[in-house]
Protein backbone atom coordinates (compact mmCIF):
# COMPACT_ATOMS: atom_id res chain seq x y z
CA UNK A 1 0.00 0.00 0.00
CA UNK A 2 1.40 3.05 -0.96
CA UNK A 3 1.40 6.56 0.48
CA UNK A 4 -1.69 7.73 -1.15
CA UNK A 5 -3.60 4.46 -0.73
CA UNK A 6 -2.82 4.93 2.97
CA UNK A 7 -4.14 8.62 3.18
CA UNK A 8 -7.28 7.24 1.73
CA UNK A 9 -7.83 4.90 3.88
CA UNK A 10 -7.22 6.88 6.51
CA UNK A 11 -9.62 9.36 5.67
CA UNK A 12 -12.23 6.78 4.94
CA UNK A 13 -11.58 5.61 8.96
CA UNK A 14 -11.81 8.66 9.97
CA UNK A 15 -15.49 9.36 8.18
CA UNK A 16 -16.73 6.55 9.38
CA UNK A 17 -15.72 6.48 12.91
CA UNK A 18 -14.22 10.36 13.68
CA UNK A 19 -10.84 9.61 15.13
CA UNK A 20 -8.37 7.29 14.93
CA UNK A 21 -5.67 5.92 16.65
CA UNK A 22 -1.93 5.51 15.66
CA UNK A 23 -1.77 1.54 17.04
CA UNK A 24 -5.07 0.89 15.24
CA UNK A 25 -3.59 2.28 12.45
CA UNK A 26 -0.08 0.42 12.12
CA UNK A 27 -1.82 -3.04 12.29
CA UNK A 28 -4.45 -2.17 9.42
CA UNK A 29 -2.14 -0.34 7.46
CA UNK A 30 0.91 -2.82 7.87
CA UNK A 31 3.31 -0.08 8.72
CA UNK A 32 5.34 1.81 11.37
CA UNK A 33 4.21 4.61 14.07
CA UNK A 34 6.67 6.87 12.21
CA UNK A 35 5.41 6.12 8.70
CA UNK A 36 1.38 6.48 10.11
CA UNK A 37 2.58 9.71 12.03
CA UNK A 38 3.80 11.58 8.88
CA UNK A 39 0.60 10.54 6.73
CA UNK A 40 -1.29 12.34 9.65
CA UNK A 41 0.84 15.21 9.81
CA UNK A 42 0.70 15.56 5.85
CA UNK A 43 -2.96 15.22 6.37
CA UNK A 44 -3.09 17.70 9.06
CA UNK A 45 -0.97 20.49 6.64
CA UNK A 46 -3.74 19.58 4.14
CA UNK A 47 -6.26 20.66 6.71
CA UNK A 48 -8.08 17.22 6.29
CA UNK A 49 -8.07 16.24 9.83
CA UNK A 50 -6.23 17.43 13.57
CA UNK A 51 -3.86 15.68 15.13
CA UNK A 52 -4.46 14.40 18.78
CA UNK A 53 -2.82 12.87 21.54
CA UNK A 54 -1.75 9.25 20.19
CA UNK A 55 -4.17 9.41 16.88
CA UNK A 56 -6.28 12.25 15.08
CA UNK A 57 -9.92 13.61 14.16
CA UNK A 58 -11.47 14.73 11.26
CA UNK A 59 -10.73 18.45 10.72
CA UNK A 60 -14.49 18.78 9.86
CA UNK A 61 -18.03 16.57 8.57
CA UNK A 62 -17.41 16.50 4.63
CA UNK A 63 -21.23 16.13 4.44
CA UNK A 64 -21.88 19.43 5.94
CA UNK A 65 -19.15 21.49 3.72
CA UNK A 66 -20.11 23.43 1.39
CA UNK A 67 -18.09 25.34 -1.57
CA UNK A 68 -17.98 29.25 -1.75
CA UNK A 69 -17.98 29.43 -5.04
CA UNK A 70 -21.94 28.46 -4.24
CA UNK A 71 -22.24 29.96 -0.92
CA UNK A 72 -20.93 33.53 -2.65
CA UNK A 73 -24.31 33.74 -4.88
CA UNK A 74 -26.40 33.50 -1.97
CA UNK A 75 -28.41 36.15 0.13
CA UNK A 76 -26.24 38.17 -2.15
CA UNK A 77 -27.75 41.82 -1.38
CA UNK A 78 -27.99 41.44 2.47
CA UNK A 79 -24.03 40.43 1.94
CA UNK A 80 -23.61 43.24 0.47
CA UNK A 81 -25.34 45.26 2.97
CA UNK A 82 -23.46 44.29 5.60
CA UNK A 83 -20.32 44.92 3.90
CA UNK A 84 -21.30 48.30 3.08
CA UNK A 85 -21.69 48.98 7.04
CA UNK A 86 -18.39 47.34 7.62
CA UNK A 87 -16.57 49.46 5.15
CA UNK A 88 -18.02 52.83 7.77
CA UNK A 89 -16.17 51.41 10.41
CA UNK A 90 -12.59 51.92 8.25
CA UNK A 91 -10.54 54.86 8.24
CA UNK A 92 -7.86 55.70 5.83
CA UNK A 93 -4.50 54.62 6.59
CA UNK A 94 -5.60 51.87 9.34
CA UNK A 95 -4.21 48.19 8.93
CA UNK A 96 -6.91 45.83 8.32
CA UNK A 97 -7.66 41.93 8.60
CA UNK A 98 -10.49 40.70 5.80
CA UNK A 99 -11.22 37.18 6.33
CA UNK A 100 -12.37 34.43 4.44
CA UNK A 101 -16.01 33.87 3.53
CA UNK A 102 -18.74 34.84 1.54
CA UNK A 103 -19.58 37.86 3.11
CA UNK A 104 -16.01 39.48 4.15
CA UNK A 105 -15.32 38.47 0.15
CA UNK A 106 -17.75 41.81 -0.91
CA UNK A 107 -16.29 44.35 1.86
CA UNK A 108 -12.71 44.19 -0.50
CA UNK A 109 -14.88 46.16 -3.42
CA UNK A 110 -16.55 49.12 -0.99
CA UNK A 111 -12.87 50.06 0.94
CA UNK A 112 -10.77 49.95 -2.74
CA UNK A 113 -10.31 54.02 -3.09
CA UNK A 114 -8.68 53.91 0.92
CA UNK A 115 -5.48 54.17 1.56
CA UNK A 116 -5.05 50.71 3.47
CA UNK A 117 -2.64 47.96 4.47
CA UNK A 118 -5.10 44.89 4.43
CA UNK A 119 -3.75 41.64 5.50
CA UNK A 120 -6.13 38.20 4.22
CA UNK A 121 -5.85 34.67 3.78
CA UNK A 122 -8.16 35.02 1.44
CA UNK A 123 -7.57 34.25 -2.39
CA UNK A 124 -11.02 36.22 -3.38
CA UNK A 125 -9.99 39.05 -1.32
CA UNK A 126 -6.58 39.26 -3.36
CA UNK A 127 -8.03 38.85 -6.17
CA UNK A 128 -10.34 41.75 -5.60
CA UNK A 129 -7.27 44.29 -4.16
CA UNK A 130 -4.35 42.48 -6.21
CA UNK A 131 -4.63 45.42 -8.59
CA UNK A 132 -5.48 48.31 -6.15
CA UNK A 133 -2.64 51.04 -5.76
CA UNK A 134 -4.18 52.43 -2.54
CA UNK A 135 -3.90 49.41 -0.72
CA UNK A 136 -0.89 47.75 0.39
CA UNK A 137 -1.27 44.01 0.52
CA UNK A 138 -0.30 41.25 3.16
CA UNK A 139 -0.78 38.14 1.74
CA UNK A 140 -0.91 35.30 4.41
CA UNK A 141 -0.03 32.25 3.11
CA UNK A 142 -0.48 28.21 4.41
CA UNK A 143 -2.46 25.47 3.07
CA UNK A 144 -4.96 25.62 0.70
CA UNK A 145 -8.70 24.88 2.11
CA UNK A 146 -10.35 25.11 -1.41
CA UNK A 147 -13.77 24.79 0.36
CA UNK A 148 -13.23 28.37 1.55
CA UNK A 149 -10.65 29.71 -1.10
CA UNK A 150 -8.40 30.37 1.85
CA UNK A 151 -5.17 29.36 3.53
CA UNK A 152 -5.43 27.74 6.97
CA UNK A 153 -3.13 26.48 9.23
CA UNK A 154 0.51 26.69 10.93
CA UNK A 155 2.19 28.97 8.21
CA UNK A 156 -0.87 31.23 8.27
CA UNK A 157 -1.11 31.51 12.13
CA UNK A 158 2.72 32.62 11.79
CA UNK A 159 1.91 34.90 9.51
CA UNK A 160 -1.04 36.65 11.60
CA UNK A 161 1.16 36.49 14.56
CA UNK A 162 3.47 38.79 13.17
CA UNK A 163 1.28 41.63 12.29
CA UNK A 164 -0.90 44.12 14.50
CA UNK A 165 -4.36 45.35 12.62
CA UNK A 166 -6.56 48.37 13.84
CA UNK A 167 -9.69 46.14 12.52
CA UNK A 168 -10.37 42.19 12.23
CA UNK A 169 -13.66 41.91 9.80
CA UNK A 170 -14.02 37.98 10.56
CA UNK A 171 -16.45 35.56 8.88
CA UNK A 172 -18.28 32.54 10.40
CA UNK A 173 -20.53 29.87 9.23
CA UNK A 174 -23.00 29.99 12.45
CA UNK A 175 -23.54 32.39 15.67
CA UNK A 176 -25.73 31.48 19.05
CA UNK A 177 -26.26 33.71 22.22
CA UNK A 178 -25.08 30.72 23.80
CA UNK A 179 -22.73 28.77 21.97
CA UNK A 180 -20.55 31.86 20.06
CA UNK A 181 -18.63 31.75 16.84
CA UNK A 182 -18.57 28.69 14.35
CA UNK A 183 -17.12 27.64 11.45
CA UNK A 184 -16.99 24.35 9.57
CA UNK A 185 -13.27 23.46 9.71
CA UNK A 186 -11.76 22.96 13.27
CA UNK A 187 -7.68 24.53 11.71
CA UNK A 188 -9.68 27.12 10.12
CA UNK A 189 -10.96 27.83 14.09
CA UNK A 190 -7.64 28.25 15.03
CA UNK A 191 -6.43 30.14 12.05
CA UNK A 192 -9.51 32.97 12.63
CA UNK A 193 -8.28 32.78 16.49
CA UNK A 194 -4.82 34.13 15.22
CA UNK A 195 -6.52 36.88 13.46
CA UNK A 196 -8.43 38.05 16.31
CA UNK A 197 -5.53 37.84 18.80
CA UNK A 198 -3.46 40.23 15.99
CA UNK A 199 -6.65 42.84 16.06
CA UNK A 200 -7.02 45.53 18.31
CA UNK A 201 -10.81 45.72 17.55
CA UNK A 202 -12.95 42.28 16.40
CA UNK A 203 -16.35 42.93 13.80
CA UNK A 204 -17.96 39.59 13.18
CA UNK A 205 -19.68 39.99 9.74
CA UNK A 206 -22.55 37.62 9.09
CA UNK A 207 -25.56 37.37 7.60
CA UNK A 208 -28.91 36.45 9.98
CA UNK A 209 -29.63 33.06 8.35
CA UNK A 210 -27.14 31.98 10.04
CA UNK A 211 -28.21 32.91 13.35
CA UNK A 212 -28.78 29.93 16.04
CA UNK A 213 -26.50 27.37 13.89
CA UNK A 214 -23.60 25.47 15.84
CA UNK A 215 -21.20 24.71 13.23
CA UNK A 216 -18.40 22.06 14.23
CA UNK A 217 -15.39 24.23 15.07
CA UNK A 218 -15.90 26.76 17.90
CA UNK A 219 -14.11 30.15 17.09
CA UNK A 220 -14.43 32.05 20.22
CA UNK A 221 -17.20 33.38 22.13
CA UNK A 222 -18.65 37.13 22.13
CA UNK A 223 -15.94 38.44 24.81
CA UNK A 224 -13.61 38.24 21.44
CA UNK A 225 -16.38 39.99 19.53
CA UNK A 226 -16.35 44.07 19.57
CA UNK A 227 -19.25 44.74 17.17
CA UNK A 228 -21.53 42.01 15.17
CA UNK A 229 -22.67 43.49 11.79
CA UNK A 230 -25.69 41.73 10.33
CA UNK A 231 -28.46 42.13 7.86
CA UNK A 232 -31.43 41.86 10.38
CA UNK A 233 -31.89 40.60 14.09
CA UNK A 234 -34.82 40.59 16.33
CA UNK A 235 -35.25 43.36 19.16
CA UNK A 236 -34.42 40.77 21.85
CA UNK A 237 -31.56 39.00 20.62
CA UNK A 238 -30.01 42.65 19.62
CA UNK A 239 -30.57 43.55 23.55
CA UNK A 240 -28.62 39.87 24.46
CA UNK A 241 -26.05 40.69 22.80
CA UNK A 242 -25.26 44.52 23.69
CA UNK A 243 -25.74 43.00 27.24
CA UNK A 244 -22.85 40.94 26.78
CA UNK A 245 -21.10 44.46 25.24
CA UNK A 246 -21.56 43.35 22.14
CA UNK A 247 -22.23 46.51 19.30
CA UNK A 248 -25.21 45.44 17.06
CA UNK A 249 -24.87 47.63 13.45
CA UNK A 250 -27.87 46.29 11.10
CA UNK A 251 -27.50 50.34 9.40
CA UNK A 252 -24.67 52.66 8.36
CA UNK A 253 -23.72 54.92 10.69
CA UNK A 254 -23.69 58.37 10.22
CA UNK A 255 -20.65 59.74 9.07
Amino acid sequence: MNSTERKRTILEMLKAQESVQVGELTKILNVSKVTVRTDLDDLEQKGLLVRTHGGAILAERQDLVRLISNTIYECTEQKRQIAKIASGLVRPGQNIIIDSGSTTVHLARYISALPLTVATNSLLVIQELMSVDTIELLIAGGTLRRQSMSAIGNYTRECFKQIHADLLFLGASGFTLSGGVSCTNLIEADTKRAMIDSASKVCLMIDSTKFGKDSLARICDWSSIDILITDAIADDIRSSFEQMGVQVLTEELPQ
